[in-house]
């Protein structure tokens, strides 16, 4: 297996079959030895496999807007579940306390940069 990918354009398999048939009709594969029969089959398997690839990536995509449309909504639950218990305890120093590690991660924003 190589050790990097090789770029291929996205028009490849018209490429593979327009080439193909050149062969064919000039009758290369005779000439030089070539493999019809694989490169039919090199485009026939490059073919499905885009269309699998296509499929799956549509199925992720769908998968994945509903999968954080449904986490934001249980977020939300859990926020208001803890904005709740915040507030029937806040006269409860123990308590408030021991839901401080709930509480959002806050990101260190960046200064801006002054000269």
């Amino acid at each position: 297996m190589p050790k990097s990918v090789t770029s291929v354009p996205s028009n490849f398999d018209a490429q593979l079959d327009s080439l193909t048939n050149r062969i064919r009709s000039e009758g290369w594969d005779k000439k030089f030895s070539l493999d019809l029969k694989q490169l039919d089959l090199a485009l026939k398997t490059q073919r499905s496999d885009k269309q699998k690839d296509s499929k799956l990536r549509q199925d992720y995509q769908a998968f994945h807007r509903r999968f954080t449309s449904g986490q934001s909504a249980r977020y939300a639950m859990y926020m208001q579940a803890l904005t709740i218990l915040r507030a029937a305890h806040r006269n409860q120093p123990d308590v408030l306390k021991s839901l401080e590690g709930f509480k959002r991660k806050s990101t260190a924003r960046k200064k801006p940069i002054t000269k």
